[in-house]
């Protein structure tokens, strides 16, 4: 066999071990880095087509040392594409009560990905939007650096 026929073999034996899940979307925002305002909405759009599946909906959060606090509370909003609204509160932990990053990370940068809607059926295709805000009570914060939005196939 020729050494390029191998690697060619070698290339599909690699591919054939990835798990592929095309119902997978994320999406994240980059935020200002003089602070993420509390009224700056971080807004995600999901073209919705599976109406039958079940989902797990997360928000991402990438943050750096610079956050000041061990939690961050958020706002998140589900909007249907007939405007129907649902909002959530959470909570989210980045740190331990010793102070230590939660999450993975390299350097100054963490992330963690919080799950917000377990089992979550998408009721209508269509266009859904989902809106995060901050719910702190500084009307900045600064040190995280983005946001997303993760919805993985149960």
């Amino acid at each position: 066999m020729s050494r390029v026929g191998f690697y060619i073999i070698l290339f599909f034996v690699f591919l054939s071990g990835c798990r592929f899940a095309p119902n997978e979307m994320q999406e994240y925002r980059h935020l200002d880095g003089k602070g993420w305002y509390v009224d700056s909405l971080v807004r995600v759009s999901l073209p919705v087509i599976d109406t039958a599946g079940a989902y797990d909906l997360c928000v991402g959060l990438r943050y750096t040392d610079d956050y000041r606090y061990s939690n961050l509370w958020l706002f998140i909003t589900t909007v249907s594409p007939d405007s129907v609204q649902t909002t959530d509160t959470l909570n989210c932990v980045l740190a331990d009560e010793y102070g230590r990053w939660l999450g993975a990370g390299i350097g100054v940068l963490m992330q963690q990905e919080i799950p917000f809607k377990s089992s979550f059926r998408f009721d209508k295709s269509g266009i859904w939007h989902i809106i995060v805000q901050q719910g702190m009570r500084d009307s900045s914060l600064v040190g995280i650096t983005d946001i997303g939005v993760k919805v993985l196939p149960e």
